[in-house]
């Protein structure tokens, strides 16, 4: 299997949004990658790996120990990808791996993260303000996500930093979609209630 590697963190506008499930054509990749075909599980790597890296970032909150949860879901992916039969599902299953090996990780780690947290996920260029402006944002923001659920925290970066639409969120998390809204509603409540920090606009 190749090594997997994250692009460089970028801040697209959000997509728009489509109906929830899997495109057919995901489906025959990942169809395809799971009965053993190596070029569409290189192709599904392409596909789930930036993905793979914010929830496991989220969680984490350092760079290097979230790359190496990616290698480490996709590791495992390839290793079982012949049990796992059914294509709907394997966005959330990469999920759960993911969510898993984060966990373990802070449980092995030491009381105090990491400093860094969100900093990588935000361009700087899409904040306006001087650079000592930028900077003091991006520290309300790293302390403001740090405060929330890890799964509020995953699906605000997966949307306004990702800007992933609600479909691609919803496979990605196991959600419904009124679940998905539900958790960015109070999740943009909570922050909401932070006046240091104004971020997105009502879901």
């Amino acid at each position: 299997m190749p090594l997997v590697t994250t692009p460089a963190p970028t801040l697209p506008p959000p997509a728009t949004d489509s109906a929830a499930g899997m495109d057919s054509a995901e489906r025959i990749m990942v169809m395809a990658a799971l009965a053993g075909d190596d070029e569409a599980f290189e192709t599904v790597i392409r596909t789930y790996s930036r993905r793979i890296y914010v929830v496991a970032y989220a969680i984490v909150q350092d760079v290097s120990e979230a790359e190496d949860i990616v290698q480490d879901t996709f590791l495992k992916a390839h290793r079982q990808r012949r049990s796992l039969r059914d294509p709907e599902k394997f966005p959330a299953w990469l999920l759960t791996v993911t969510r898993n090996a984060a966990r373990d990780r802070l449980r092995r780690r030491r009381p105090q993260a990491d400093a860094e947290t969100f900093d990588t996920l935000v361009d700087p260029a899409a904040t306006p303000g001087s650079a000592l402006e930028q900077e003091e944002r991006q520290v309300h923001l790293r302390r403001a996500l740090a405060t929330l659920p890890e799964e509020h925290r995953t699906a605000l970066t997966l949307r306004y930093l990702e800007g992933h639409d609600y479909r691609t969120i919803e496979t990605t998390m196991g959600l419904s979609n009124g679940a998905l809204r539900g958790i960015l509603g109070r999740a943009l409540g909570t922050l909401r209630r932070m006046p240091a920090l104004k971020l997105v606009e009502t879901p």
